[in-house]
């Protein structure tokens, strides 16, 4: 399992503002792992404006936060933007894309559809 910020083995409470993540690298993505156990997944995205994830599927419940900026996300049936505050649920194997339309940032967890 890829290690995280946070203990999922911890016996006491962890704090983590989302509002001090660094911004993405010129022409870059960036990824941190937050959390990850066998059943959830939180991982916390920065993308410079313009770079993109192409089209590709997860088994999980895909639920997207928007943190900053303005990223596009395309399901193959519509083409959903999400900005601060918006939250977005793709379920297990929809095909998606995700592009930024602005420099963003948005935290993605994925959750085990058996969970």
């Amino acid at each position: 399992m890829a290690s995280s910020f946070f203990d999922p083995s911890a016996q006491t409470a962890t704090f983590l503002s989302l509002a001090d993540h660094p911004p993405a690298p010129a022409g870059g993505i960036t990824s941190r792992t937050l959390l990850q156990t066998p059943t959830a997944k939180s991982v916390l995205f920065a993308f410079d404006a313009d770079q993109e994830l192409t089209e590709h599927t997860n088994p999980n419940h895909a639920i997207l936060h928007g943190l900053t900026g303005e990223v596009r996300v395309t399901d193959g049936a519509a083409t959903h933007a999400l900005g601060p505050g918006d939250m977005l649920h793709l379920p297990p194997n929809m095909p998606h894309a995700v592009k930024a339309v602005t420099s963003a940032s948005f935290l993605l967890q994925l959750l085990s559809p058996t969970s």
